[in-house]
């Protein structure tokens, strides 16, 4: 009986991970590739903003170029330039933490019961997980501070 209950634990957990992995997958990249066509100053590569995210844009006569303004009203570009990439490498251990939590999910289906190789992979998924939501909150938290920035320029 309660080999049966480590099994369905191991069952929901796993299908948990699966879940959390597809449902973020979705969310990062579906955006980012809509987001892309509608503004052609601003690229972005599955959902990570590009390095000049912040940064205020204006086209040439012809349309054809995208042109930084570097008017200063608008916030330190520099600065603005340091909080894209920042915001890049937080999404990035957003995505280690997603991997993570599957490879935890895989531990867990393989420890064949073992409580050692049980608790590694539940620790592990937990570590994740908590990691995830740091990086996701970090990463909002991030977008604000540019926008005061932008805003108050």
């Amino acid at each position: 009986m309660a080999n049966s209950r480590r099994i369905g634990v191991k069952k929901i957990i796993f299908k948990g991970t699966l879940f959390i992995y597809s449902v973020f997958s979705f969310v990062a990249v579906l955006p980012g590739l809509a987001l892309a066509a509608a503004d052609p100053c601003k690229n972005s590569f599955l959902g990570f903003p590009s390095w000049a995210e912040y940064l205020t844009f204006h086209t040439d006569q012809v349309g054809n170029q995208c042109i930084i303004s570097t008017n200063t009203a608008y916030g330190n570009p520099a600065i603005l330039i340091a909080l894209a990439i920042l915001d890049i490498l937080i999404r990035l251990s957003g995505l280690v933490a997603v991997f993570f939590v599957a490879y935890g999910g895989i531990k867990l289906t393989t420890s064949q019961d073992s409580p050692d190789q049980v608790a590694g992979a539940r620790k592990t998924i937990l570590n994740a997980v908590i990691g995830l939501a740091i990086a996701l909150l970090a990463s909002q938290i991030i977008k604000f501070i540019a926008a005061q920035l932008v805003s108050k320029g």
